[in-house]
């Protein structure tokens, strides 16, 4: 949606509420106001034909998300490795780790002290 530049010279200070409502900000509240948001949205096109939205359960507060749980295709040898880098941050066993990530870490640390 734009908002066609002849409708611009018409907002100002006493009708911005008016206008509001027009464009969707607020709910229209009187006819005026809906047959002026149908023409500036005549030609939107609307993703959600086939979708049914539970007004009532939005207003309600009772509309649930559907959690959807993406599994991820991460082999057992990775997940070790990474248990295995996670007790070795909290305990402080440098000694453990790999040169680059021990070089990561010092630059981490460098970039923020540089911050301070």
């Amino acid at each position: 949606m734009a908002i066609d530049k002849k409708y611009i010279g018409k907002i100002s200070d006493d009708n911005l509420d008016d206008w509001l409502h027009s464009t969707g900000f607020l709910y229209p509240t009187n006819e005026n106001q809906l047959d002026r948001f149908n023409k500036l949205f005549e030609d939107y096109d609307f993703k959600l034909n086939n979708a049914v939205i539970d007004v009532t359960s939005i207003i309600n507060g009772t509309l649930c998300n559907k959690t959807k749980i993406i599994p991820l295709n991460i082999s057992l040898d990775i997940i070790s490795e990474i248990e295995n880098l996670k007790m070795v941050a909290r305990k402080g066993q440098t000694n453990n780790l790999p040169k680059h990530i021990i070089d990561k870490m010092r630059n981490k640390h460098r970039d923020s002290d540089d911050k301070e």
